[in-house]
């Protein structure tokens, strides 16, 4: 029963982390596709390119939800058939959220870099930590104009601050396990960005709405 319910819990996680919240945004404020402006991926910064601040606001909202629902819903199911790996399982599930995001089944694999779905599941996983990775990247974006900075900011510092906060006997370490596998997911979606940001080509974020 517990494995059925572990795997029912990575599957649903994987489809929330689908739902494409970009490209409703985009559609619902704009009318836009949004995988036909800017860099073609269906995440926030795409979303503000593509229908500007509500579009940036609604997509943000949206992604940081399923990553909220995506542990949430893992750890209602472990709570069912309770199992000493259950803790593992929430991060399976936030790495399937992960995936989903990136290769939506939605949006022929195609998707995001999962950086607000990220931050929703480790809303979930821990709130302090969430903050900080959070707080973090909006210096990033605000000192170098940059959300792809902001975002691989996020990716490096996360699983970081969760083993800190694992070695000091605050979390599990199977959440480390998830910030460092997320945030490897996030730089594989970013290496265009890295390469224009070596080569000083990588677009500034405007704000001309």
């Amino acid at each position: 029963m517990s494995f059925v319910l572990a795997l029912a819990a990575i599957v649903i996680a994987y489809l929330l982390g689908s739902l494409p919240m970009g490209v409703l945004a985009a559609r619902i404020v704009k009318g836009v596709e949004i995988r036909e402006v800017g860099s073609g991926r269906t995440g926030a910064t795409n979303a503000y390119r593509a229908a500007g601040p509500w579009g940036l606001a609604l997509t943000s909202l949206g992604d940081i939800c399923k990553g909220i629902a995506a542990v949430w819903v893992a750890r209602f199911l472990m709570f069912l058939a309770p199992a000493f790996w259950a803790v593992w399982i929430e991060a399976l599930a936030g790495i399937a959220a992960v995936v989903g995001h990136n290769w939506s089944i939605f949006l022929r694999f195609k998707g995001g870099a999962g950086t607000a779905t990220t931050v929703g599941i480790l809303a979930a996983m821990n709130v302090y930590v969430a903050a900080g990775i959070t707080i973090s990247g909006i210096i990033a974006l605000a000192i170098g104009r940059m959300a792809s900075i902001a975002s691989l900011t996020i990716a490096v510092l996360m699983g970081v601050v969760l083993a800190i906060v694992a070695a000091t006997g605050h979390g599990p370490w199977a959440y480390v396990v998830f910030g460092v596998v997320a945030g490897v997911l996030t730089i594989w979606a970013l290496r265009p960005n890295i390469r224009r940001i070596s080569d000083r080509e990588e677009r500034q974020l405007q704000t001309n709405y």
